[in-house]
């Protein structure tokens, strides 16, 4: 099967929780994905992510916004958490 490129739906601002989940299994569901990143020469890139429990493995393009957040989270893991508030502060 050919991979589809995937457009990655989160904000460069969003809630660690929103960026997990934009990146979670879209066949299994699953949050358990592990991600790696590959950026170009004008700051976007995309995302090669492979679900730990069904085995997919797709790759996502990423802005140039999405890629500096996941860039920047590297050494943090992303985990969907807790649900978020309606004006809750983040950070």
């Amino acid at each position: 099967m050919q991979d589809q490129l995937e457009l990655a739906s989160f904000r460069g601002d969003d809630h660690p929780g929103l960026v997990a989940a934009a990146l979670a299994c879209p066949l299994c569901l699953s949050g358990s994905v592990e991600w790696s990143l590959e950026l170009d020469e004008f700051g976007g890139g995309d995302c090669r992510c492979h679900c730990r429990d069904c085995g997919y493995d797709r790759p996502v393009a990423l802005s140039a916004d999405q890629a500096l957040r996941l860039a920047l989270q590297r050494d943090r893991p992303l985990e969907v958490a807790g649900p978020l508030y309606l004006g809750e502060l983040i950070g």
